[in-house]
């Protein structure tokens, strides 16, 4: 039995390619998730990083990682059996509604909206997904939410109509009576998704800072003006947190704590 926030060395069950950016790493486990949770990943090689859950049904979890840096292209091509150490889950879930969804997704950031589509669903409700990327080769897990029965809509800036996420997501918001918004992945897509949102609608965004814990002592992923930390009172914000913070969108602080500018 697993408990929650302890450290636990599994050995991978399979590693399964995701587009040309991405894979999604299984391990046998049965950790309990809520949609949104994050755990902090380590391979014993070099540092440790903070990664959203893809999937977990009781016997298994999964983690997708995007190959952006030296630690996750290294992570995306471990190989069955490799062992990865797991702590957590951590952080802010969040909370399904049984309405009309619509969850946004930009890049990898769509895997931590599965599990939330499939809750929602689970409530009686309805999901209309949207799925953005760059590239046509960057989107990922079409299938599973197709799967679930959710209502899947995909673009990339490179194909068809060449539109954004939030572009798809504002042509949903104008013919759909929308209850409730989900998105995460890049902060400036969820800042330009804020944007289009009518003013009463509650939503909910899963925000990716800089860790160093995972368990609000450092420090490192506070926001400003109200120092809430995305490890704890996060990932997942609701619309009264985001409203307050004057960072969102303009800026994040690295491993020293500078500021560095969001650019598109």
């Amino acid at each position: 039995m697993f408990d929650k926030g302890e450290r636990i060395t599994l050995p991978l069950k399979k590693n399964v390619p995701e587009g040309e950016s991405a894979a999604t790493l299984y391990f046998e486990s049965d950790m309990k998730v809520l949609p949104g949770q994050f755990l902090m990943v380590t391979d014993y090689e070099e540092g440790e990083r903070p990664f959203s859950i893809a999937d977990a049904d009781g016997s298994s979890i999964a983690l997708t990682i995007k190959k952006a840096g030296p630690f996750s292209r290294r992570l995306a091509t471990k190989k069955p059996g490799s062992l990865i150490s797991l702590r957590g889950p951590f952080g802010n879930p969040f909370t399904p509604a049984a309405g009309l969804c619509l969850l946004v997704g930009g890049g990898a950031g769509i895997a931590p909206l599965y599990i939330l589509a499939r809750e929602i669903l689970a409530l009686g409700g309805r999901a209309i997904v949207v799925n953005g990327a760059r590239a046509a080769g960057d989107l990922i897990l079409g299938a599973w939410f197709r799967a679930l029965g959710a209502d899947y809509r995909e673009t990339s800036e490179d194909t068809g109509e060449k539109l954004t996420s939030v572009q798809l997501a504002g042509r949903v918001l104008e013919k759909e009576k929308i209850t409730t918004a989900y998105a995460a992945g890049p902060e400036l897509m969820m800042a330009a998704l804020k944007q289009i949102l009518p003013d009463a609608m509650p939503y909910e965004f899963s925000f990716e800072r800089y860790m160093k814990c995972g368990v609000g002592i450092c420090g490192s992923c506070a926001c400003d003006p109200t120092g809430i930390r995305i490890c704890v009172e996060g990932p997942v914000l609701r619309r009264a947190r985001v409203d307050e913070l004057t960072d969102f969108g303009v800026y994040k602080r690295d491993a020293t704590g500078a500021r560095i500018p969001f650019r598109n």
